[in-house]
């Protein structure tokens, strides 16, 4: 258990480092990664690994290319507490109960939490940089890259591909069947469409009183922003937190 905290302790100290992960991210990090470490072990780490390498990859990818993606989105930047909560508070919510009960149904939570919290951060982060505008998901009009309800096929086969890679990651510790592999990807490609759906409807939404923009901070060009819609207490790290708790939850129906 030491091993497991002092390892921890180190990627956490990285990911500071590296500007991946703020103070705060930095501690719920290391809090994050012993709890589940308690309960799956190493493979709990090495699956969060895997979420946290390639969502900070994702995330520093042609940065550059996304600065006019910062002035829609309510967050950018290292990962806080709040943020690290929302795509791994599921995960111990799981560890939590594979360490009480011993069932295997909380392993495959597990996975598809992390699946689903991949398949999202990777569709976000690469659909912004698709050639074309994404569509909003009801109207299918064109809106700006990095709109909430908004969807774009490169962002769609990103997080496609996101989902798979975590599910086929955990082959290396757990034994999965084909039916099984194909069942848990599905559910955690899952967690991507129920935060698109909450995106569209009912993620608060804002406009800039200097640029008129939409956008889902209470504050741009330092002035405050006018509420517009969804619910004022339903930011983006909450919608997170529901899309990644709905896929583990349709995981448990259906395992359970």
């Amino acid at each position: 258990m030491f091993a497991i905290f002092v390892v921890t302790c180190i990627v956490a100290f990285l990911g500071y480092r590296l500007r991946s992960l703020t103070i705060s991210g930095a501690f719920l990090t290391v809090v994050t990664g012993v709890l589940i470490g308690l309960s799956f072990g190493w493979f709990g780490l090495y699956l969060l690994g895997v979420f946290f390498s390639t969502s900070s990859l994702a995330s520093k990818y042609r940065s550059r290319d996304k600065q006019n993606v910062d002035d829609i989105v309510e967050k950018t930047g290292a990962r806080d507490a709040i943020q690290v909560l929302a795509n791994g508070g599921v995960g111990i919510l799981c560890a939590l109960g594979y360490l009480l009960t011993d069932d295997l149904v909380y392993l495959y939570m597990y996975i598809v939490s992390i699946a689903a919290a991949t398949s999202d951060t990777w569709g976000s982060e690469f659909g912004v940089l698709a050639k074309r505008k994404p569509r909003f998901m009801f109207t299918f009009r064109e809106v700006e890259p990095g709109t909430s309800g908004a969807v774009s096929t490169f962002g769609t086969v990103m997080s496609i591909v996101g989902a798979f890679v975590i599910v086929c990651s955990s082959l290396l510790f757990v034994e999965l069947d084909m039916t099984l592999l194909l069942a848990l990807w599905g559910i955690g490609l899952s967690g991507s469409v129920i935060d698109t759906l909450l995106g569209a409807t009912v993620q608060r939404k804002f406009r800039c009183t200097v640029c008129g923009k939409l956008t889902e901070k209470k504050v741009h060009h330092q002035v405050p922003t006018t509420y517009v819609s969804g619910w004022r207490v339903l930011g983006n790290d909450a919608v997170n937190f529901l899309s990644v708790l709905g896929a583990a939850s349709i995981c448990f129906l259906v395992f359970g």
